[in-house]
């Protein structure tokens, strides 16, 4: 279905203003806005002062998250020749406080570009001899690298740059605050990151001889009260469904480009949305995050369990705002989105600023919290520098500011944002959303997402390459696909554009509760309202284990573990699709004619 901006979007988007982002973004250059600081309480009150003026309902919350924030970080090189090397820590390495680590170190290269948080849990020796060594790698502070390194009997691990600035990270693995299943699982080694120039003369010195150093790592851990901005913007037909639009607070350092023009876009959003709520159809619900970074998304994570229920049951899509607004950043090539939603968003994109648009399955990453409720998902970064443009300025992948390379870095200041981009992510972002408050039934296609999941099925089944047999799963996809053909077909007859109306609401429960089946089983292993661990989350994570079959030996445990992994999964994707299929035959209201 082609959607064209109409007289609604036209009168919203026209009111944008420049004037609220420019003041937001004049008072956050000001403040180093880490979570758990007083910096950020002002930012966050600061932004509550707007709200108060527009006379827009929300609250602010302040949970209790846990948080590890890097302090400071040593690192003397002892020999062959002794010198010291600027390094940082990343947010979850182990502190060591006063006490120094000493070893020799081992060079493992790495791609540049690596921002992988993958582990793989059959990895033994996968780094070769390593223990009682501290690991010099290339890339980004990651997760699955960290964690593996330290089950193998490293030391700690220093990861290069791969530019002129050490960007700030974390290589936690719990995703937010930590519970009893997951209060083990943090990375048991310090890390470090050096910038590349440093990084290079290592490299040299050790494939020349014995290298050995000496570093300390110091980081602030522990549970903060932190502010969580919550604003409701209600409807006119069906008020309890919500929009979920979202972005973070804190910042490294400034961050104007990431987060501040985000929030600026977000505040923007939120005067316009109130200023003309009375061609809203349905309510948007805007949130402001703290411990995005230092607490592995913990605002987000403690507002999915805070408000999960609330979430499973009235939420239909959520929208994360992160980075708009960048200078350069003008094209829409590189966006996250859920299949279902891919022709609404390029629909959008194409209608509000008139560009053509690529989107690609979201990362574990971008304060997706809400995954395992089940709750469809667009947006994540913005818009981004031209893939030509990158590569003539020599610019290697970040994950922020609209693809400039101050991401994480202390130059991460005023001249990254630019005004008439913000504009622009703005137009982006609104439109989409009031197609979803607005449209009487809900703009999703969950045709696309099985027919992704029939790929991925037919991928692991070659990659087992004979070893297991996915019938079952399948034949389930393949009956479900031909199913939501006939369902989709069905919805046109549908005349009422009231979303208040018994048969809209009813076709848009059932279209609620698809996603809440089939993006839970693409997108989480562990299921409703518990949270995966913040590592790379395949497609279809319980099938995923399909690539070990054929490298392992047919005699041995690790072979039988994973063809008892699998069974299980199958069983679990198997049953998820069953019950969506039983949800079309909840449809049988619609008129039959859309079949003939």
């Amino acid at each position: 279905m082609t959607l064209e901006i109409d007289q609604v979007e036209k009168s919203v988007l026209d009111d944008i203003a420049t004037d609220v982002p420019k003041t937001i973004l004049d008072r956050f250059v000001t403040l180093t806005r880490e979570s758990g600081s007083e910096d950020e309480r002002i930012a966050a009150h600061f932004l509550a002062q707007f709200l108060e003026d527009w006379q827009i309902p929300h609250r602010i919350h302040y949970p209790n998250i846990h948080l590890s924030v890097p302090k400071k970080a040593t690192l003397i090189v002892t020999g062959p020749v002794s010198r010291e090397i600027t390094a940082k820590t990343p947010s979850c390495s182990i502190s060591t406080g006063n006490q120094w680590i000493y070893g020799e170190v081992v060079y493992i290269p790495a791609e540049e570009d690596d921002l992988s948080d993958a582990f793989d849990p059959l990895a033994t020796n996968k780094y070769g001899d390593i223990r009682g060594k501290i690991v010099l790698t290339d890339g980004y502070p990651v997760s699955g690298k960290t964690k593996e390194l330290g089950n193998e009997g490293a030391l700690g691990v220093i990861f290069i740059s791969p530019g002129r600035y050490i960007h700030e990270g974390t290589i936690g693995v719990v995703w937010g605050s930590p519970d009893l299943d997951t209060m083990n699982e943090e990375p048991r080694i310090p890390a470090l990151m050096i910038g590349k120039q440093d990084g290079h003369e290592l490299i040299t010195d050790c494939q020349a001889g014995k290298v050995t150093l000496q570093f300390q790592t110091l980081l602030d851990s522990g549970w903060f009260p932190c502010p969580l901005i919550d604003i409701w913007i209600e409807g006119t037909e069906e008020s309890d469904k919500y929009v979920l639009l979202h972005g973070h607070l804190d910042s490294w350092h400034q961050g104007i480009g990431d987060n501040g023009t985000g929030n600026a876009a977000l505040m923007e959003m939120a005067r316009l949305f109130h200023k003309h709520r009375h061609l809203l159809k349905r309510s948007i619900r805007i949130a402001i995050w703290p411990g995005h970074s230092t607490g592995r998304y913990a605002g987000s994570t403690w507002f999915a369990d805070q408000f999960g229920l609330d979430l499973d049951e009235n939420c239909i899509a959520q929208v994360n705002c992160d980075s708009p607004g960048c200078r350069w950043a003008t094209s829409y090539e590189d966006m996250s989105w859920m299949s279902e939603v891919e022709e609404l968003c390029q629909s959008s994109i194409q209608d509000a600023v008139g560009e053509q648009s690529k989107g690609f399955r979201p990362h574990r990453a971008g304060d997706y919290s809400f995954n395992n409720i089940g709750i469809t998902s667009f947006y994540m970064l913005s818009s981004s520098i031209p893939a030509e443009e990158l590569e003539e300025k020599g610019y290697y992948a970040v994950g922020g500011c609209g693809s400039n390379i101050e991401w994480h870095s202390e130059e991460d200041l005023m001249h990254v944002a630019d005004m008439n981009i913000l504009v622009r992510d703005i137009r982006v972002y609104m439109t989409t959303i009031l197609r979803v408050v607005n449209s009487p039934i809900h703009p999703f296609s969950f045709s696309k997402t099985v027919a992704e999941l029939v790929d991925t099925i037919e991928e692991y089944e070659a990659a087992a390459m004979g070893h297991f047999s996915f019938s079952l799963v399948k034949k389930e996809a393949m009956e479900l696909s031909h199913e939501l053909q006939g369902f989709y077909k069905k919805l046109p007859f549908i005349s009422s554009t009231i979303v208040s109306d018994p048969n809209v609401k009813r076709v848009n429960e059932i279209i609620r509760q698809i996603g809440r089946e089939l993006v839970t089983i693409n997108f989480s292993k562990t299921g409703k309202f518990r949270h995966d661990l913040a590592i790379d989350m395949p497609r279809l994570p319980d099938l995923s284990a399909s690539h070990y079959l054929s490298k392992l030996d047919p005699a041995s445990h690790a072979y039988r573990v994973v063809l008892t992994h699998l069974t299980r999964g199958q069983n679990r994707v198997a049953w998820t699709l069953q019950r969506v299929r039983k949800l079309l035959k909840m449809c049988s209201f619609v008129s039959e004619k859309a079949t003939t």
